[in-house]
């Protein structure tokens, strides 16, 4: 392998006191602007784009940083100049790594970071007031996969849930369905105490993701600081994971566990956790898949690798089947899966292509659609790439292509894909996962209000149809510019 596409970086020259005395200053103005900054958002993060509808959903709230005590645009600038902080931190921490910060220290200053986050109310998005919602109304006789949780009532346990939520089955799969049936059970319904439930189910994922990406990084012969400061630390991880409690943390514990074990040629360990990892969010299921395909091309001969494919696949998608088939809820949860592409936001291509057609009657299923049909091609495409790439590249992009080709695509999503490529070895990938986890800081207010909207249609729609030609023409003249990249791969 070529030195150039590895993401372990040589220390900067100079002298080595020299250094040292950057790495200090880099760690400490990583430390305390990156807390301040979390700090500000955890105080006063919702006072712009808030859609939380409920007043009494967490534990404090400081009135004097409220919009209505600051004014619209001073608590906009604000909350936006906590996001740029917030993000120069991190680079800041980059840094250091890239002169010669360990593990610990990155750990350390990830774990400052995230100590507000954790305390303050959940920043950018609602949906975790949802999953309580839909514990609460299993409570009280609402089937999660036909009824929308407010077909309870007007229960208590259902506030701070969005009306165009609360109104639609679950699209969550079965298995996370029941946690949540077991935390409204545990908790007797209480809102704040499901979310903190929730909230330390989230921080303990990303606890163990820490761990496997560590894993990871030894086994494949990179850099296990920058690695971390790449995936853990990351802004989108930590702002959405942390503060948000989305479910996407949990599953990426899952894959990340089973692309370590496969890393240890354990597959059929490595395909079960990655099939419970489906049993959050349903896209883990790809990772079985490439995990499959590896294993089976790890032998010679036609008949064994069809074989060994078969037995591999054939496990995670068995345990994936029995786990889901345990709920009691059959296969109605499948139909909800389309759910979130009732939200027409502009972050999706598909949806922003669709409203560059028309705004008043934009084409959006047809183009959809076919979205997703050259989405499920790409992906079985990038599934022949697998025994060149090997696991983490391949998924990394059958990630990309899912978000990309999605009906509705949300800023913590970006979460997996970003993972994956972080962990690829291709210093064009970091470069990528550097760039777009600072623009995706800046993809929400922390009330849960998207960006993009505030340009207004079609404004928004062509700025991401541009990204997405932009990263496409770039990829095209990368492509004929330079030698395929040679990604990581486990020590044998």
């Amino acid at each position: 392998m070529t030195g150039s596409t590895r993401t372990a970086v040589p220390a900067a020259p100079g002298p080595a006191p020299d250094r040292d005395a950057r790495r200090r200053w880099a760690l400490l103005a990583a430390a305390v602007s990156g807390t301040l900054a979390a700090t500000y958002l955890a105080l006063a993060g919702t006072s712009v784009g808030r859609k939380v509808a409920a007043d009494d959903l967490w534990f404090f709230q400081v009135e004097s940083l409220t919009r209505t005590q600051l004014g619209g645009r001073p608590a906009l600038v604000l909350a936006g100049l906590a996001l740029a902080v917030f993000a120069g931190a991190w680079l800041l921490l980059g840094l250091a790594v890239r002169l010669g910060a360990g593990t610990r220290a990155v750990a350390v200053v990830a774990t400052l970071w995230s100590v507000p986050l954790a305390i303050g109310i959940p920043l950018f998005s609602p949906d975790v007031y949802h999953y309580a919602a839909v514990g609460a109304s299993m409570q009280n006789g609402v089937h999660p996969f036909t009824e929308g949780p407010d077909a309870a009532g007007d229960l208590p346990g259902i506030r701070g849930g969005e009306p165009i939520w609360l109104e639609q089955p679950s699209p969550y799969s079965p298995l996370f369905v029941r946690l949540l049936g077991l935390l409204g059970w545990l908790f007797d319904e209480d809102v704040r105490l499901m979310v903190v439930a929730l909230r330390v189910l989230t921080v303990l994922a990303i606890v163990a993701s820490a761990v496997c990406v560590l894993g990871i990084a030894r086994r494949c012969g990179l850099d296990p600081a920058g690695s971390l400061w790449l995936v853990v630390a990351n802004p989108v991880l930590l702002l959405h994971g942390v503060s948000g409690s989305h479910n996407d943390a949990i599953m990426l514990a899952f894959v990340l566990a089973g692309a370590w074990a496969a890393f240890a040629h354990r597959p059929y360990l490595a395909v079960t956790l990655c099939a419970v990892g489906a049993g959050v969010k349903i896209m883990a299921l790809a990772v079985v898949a490439v995990i499959a395909v590896d294993a089976a091309w790890r032998l010679t001969g036609t008949a064994r690798r069809v074989r060994r494919l078969a037995q591999v696949g054939g496990t995670g998608l068995g345990v994936f089947l029995i786990a889901v088939t345990a709920c009691g809820y059959g296969l109605t949860w499948v139909g909800n899966v389309s759910v979130p592409g009732l939200a027409q936001e502009p972050l999706s291509p598909p949806t922003a292509l669709a409203y560059l057609f028309s705004t008043d009657d934009p084409p959006v299923g047809p183009i959809r659609a076919v979205a997703l049909g050259i989405g499920a091609l790409v992906c079985l495409w990038l599934l022949t790439r697998v025994p060149e790439w090997g696991i983490l590249r391949a998924t990394g992009w059958i990630f990309v292509t899912v978000v990309v080709s999605g009906s509705v695509v949300w800023p913590w999503y970006l979460s997996w894909p970003l993972a994956f490529l972080a962990l690829t070895g291709v210093a064009l990938e970091r470069r990528i996962v550097v760039v777009a986890s600072v623009a995706a800081v800046f993809l929400a207010l922390p009330g849960g209000q998207g960006t993009l909207p505030l340009l207004g249609r079609p404004l928004a729609d062509a700025v991401v149809v541009a990204g997405v030609l932009a990263a496409l023409g770039a990829a095209w003249w990368h492509r004929r510019r330079r030698r395929p990249p040679v990604p990581a791969r486990a020590a044998p």
